[in-house]
């Protein structure tokens, strides 16, 4: 800022010289030339009418020789254009003007250029003529300019000198915060105090507050995270320590395949929530960059649900599909995490013999009918999930009560942060045929018309 106000400075201080110069070189004849007009007037106003003027020997003596040199402004009387009755001492004894005309003009008398105003009386008689070098008037010149641009030159340095005292003054409050934060200790992130600081700097340190607040929660929200997962790890942890031990111990073959059995259980259901804890940490390090394209929300499902076949087949559970082509703009890899959470919480509390249907379409925009929304849904004939639970179980780490099945309590808690990112809604209820539970994830309206639906399922 000091950088910027000294260049103004000086580039003011240019400025205004070459004005000045300007100004002077445009105006110093018509000045000098009303001064010549002057003199020469008044001069031949005091001249009597009825008096020759006849030069009758020198001029008086000054008192102080020195005033005599201290002009170099000359005049000459001419009578009768023939002669010469006064002129003053250093005016050369030719005429100023030789033609005798009237007015202003330049001449050139023993190798020096004059500025000339000759004036007449009424008759034609008597001839003023006054002059001056053009070298005085260009020494006049240069020391008009040298003086204003001292003045100039002195008067900006004091208003640089000025503004410089209130701009470090009004830093001082900056330089004081900068080292406050200096001397902060490590995620020290309390915000900063804005009352000694200039109003202009409020906003900046109303919206770096802001800041502060938000790496605060995120911060805090990682605590809590590194917390909630090794709580969450040590349990199946030291379950595949347990179980581990009883095979080792077990006396029968049968024991050992018992043992062994819950042990490749919790190993699965560890494997599984360490998936959901790798996807989760992704989630929050691509939430603010994120890279979204046009994608068919169908064939996404389709290649997901490939993944289960098998695995519902193993559980004796069935898996149909109710698709229809639909684009949505959305990031694929994150819309893989949220189908396959979706699908695994349907399957995981759907007993044996049950079903989990997967849908995706298009539906009316609530009272837009012009425009339609894109949605995916996930439903079951499980037990279901209570009314008073369906909306917790989106936080993290919370497991629905009376469960028989154990989770770990993340994966619908990806589902709410994807569909979030994606500026999609998440909607609750029934399952298939009245019983189950159902998550149905609505992305934003399309200007564009639905394409023609065709089902099909599996």
């Amino acid at each position: 800022m000091i950088l910027m106000l000294g260049a103004t400075i000086v580039l003011g201080w240019i400025v205004a010289f070459a004005v000045l110069f300007a100004y002077l070189a445009h105006n110093k004849a018509s000045i000098w030339d009303d001064k010549l007009k002057v003199i020469a007037t008044r001069i031949l106003l005091t001249i009597p009418a009825d008096k020759d003027m006849v030069v009758t020997g020198p001029g008086l003596q000054l008192r102080d020789p020195a005033l005599a040199e201290s002009e170099q402004l000359v005049f000459q009387v001419w009578i009768d254009r023939k002669r010469l009755s006064v002129r003053t001492p250093g005016a050369p004894e030719s005429p100023l003007r030789p033609g005798f005309e009237d007015g202003i003009t330049t001449t050139v008398i023993e190798g020096r250029r004059w500025r000339v105003y000759s004036v007449s009386d009424s008759k034609g008689r008597i001839y003023v003529q006054v002059g001056n070098l053009h070298s005085v008037v260009d020494a006049e010149m240069q020391r008009q300019a040298l003086t204003g641009l001292v003045l100039s030159t002195i008067l900006l340095l004091i208003v640089g000198a000025l503004m410089w005292l209130v701009v470090r003054s009004s830093l001082k409050p900056v330089v004081a915060l900068e080292a406050a934060m200096r001397s902060r200790r490590r995620f020290d992130l309390t915000p900063l105090s804005s009352a000694a600081l200039p109003r202009e700097l409020h906003p900046l340190v109303a919206s770096f507050n802001r800041l502060l607040e938000q790496l605060s929660e995120s911060i805090e929200g990682e605590r809590r995270f590194i917390g909630d997962a090794a709580h969450e790890l040590r349990t199946p942890l030291a379950a595949l320590q347990a179980q581990a031990q009883i095979a080792l111990r077990a006396n029968t073959a049968a024991d050992k395949d018992v043992a062994l059995t819950k042990l490749l259980r919790v190993a699965q259901s560890s494997s599984r929530l360490s998936e959901q804890l790798l996807d989760l940490a992704r989630l929050n390090a691509s939430a603010n960059a994120p890279q979204h394209m046009r994608a068919d929300l169908s064939d996404l499902i389709l290649h997901v649900t490939r993944d289960f076949d098998t695995h519902a087949l193993q559980q004796e559970r069935s898996i149909l599909l109710d698709i229809r082509k639909c684009t949505i703009n959305c990031n694929i890899d994150e819309m893989g995490i949220l189908l396959r959470n979706l699908i695994d919480n349907a399957l995981r509390y759907t007993p044996k013999g049950g079903r989990v249907r997967v849908s995706c379409g298009h539906e009316p925009a609530v009272g837009q009918e012009e425009t339609h929304r894109v949605y995916l849904e996930v439903a079951d004939d499980g037990p279901g999930v209570p009314l008073s639970e369906r909306k917790a179980i989106f936080e993290r780490f919370h497991r629905a009560a009376g469960t028989s099945t154990r989770g770990s309590g993340i994966g619908l808690s990806l589902v709410a942060g994807i569909a979030q990112l994606h500026h999609a809604t998440i909607e609750t209820g029934d399952g298939l045929e009245g019983r189950g539970f159902a998550i149905r994830v609505v992305f934003p309206a399309a200007a564009a018309p639905p394409p023609s639906t065709s089902s099909q399922n599996l």
